[in-house]
């Protein structure tokens, strides 16, 4: 009988211990690159970007081996999921009316990629698609109006300014 016991006591302590190892790699912690880029783990935005110069820009933010993802365009984008349990599906977009509309699924990721798109600097033609946690979020990197700086909303951070 004690064999049982500690053999219920044994299994008892694999299961707590798996289940800690799993809360901890799929917490709503900050992303390994986030960390990398010293971002305030108390943010409540979802994915960084910066403009790109060029290419190898991207060696100033020490991250390996990048995926490029390209639409019509020249501009360059570097994104970073913020928190772990982002995901980003990439779409390239087409302008109708005054909005600009999804059109056909590139990518799906939670990496850092870059992205090279947008013939003109203020319509954007790709649309990520954040999720996190069952919500969706909508964001296209373009070029403010106001100042020629990079446009963020709500959910996205500008890097290169943190």
């Amino acid at each position: 009988m004690k064999n049982v016991y500690i053999k219920i006591g044994i299994l008892f302590i694999v299961i707590i211990s798996l289940l800690v190892t799993f809360y901890v790699f799929n917490s709503d912690g900050l992303s390994k690159y986030a960390k990398k880029l010293n971002i305030d783990e108390n943010t409540d935005k979802l994915i960084g970007v910066t403009i790109l110069e060029n290419i190898d820009d991207i060696k100033k933010y020490s991250l390996n081996n990048i995926d490029i993802y390209e639409n019509v365009g020249e501009e360059l984008y570097l994104v970073i999921p913020i928190y772990k349990n982002v995901t980003m599906n990439i779409y390239t977009a087409v302008m109708e009316e005054d909005n600009i509309v999804k059109e056909k699924l590139i990518a799906t990721t939670n990496k850092p990629y870059i992205l090279k798109c947008n013939v003109s600097d203020i319509i954007p033609n790709i649309i990520i698609e954040i999720k996190q946690n069952n919500k969706i979020y909508n964001y296209s990197p373009s070029i403010s109006l106001k100042d020629g700086s990079l446009y963020v909303n709500e959910y996205v951070m500008d890097i290169n300014n943190k």
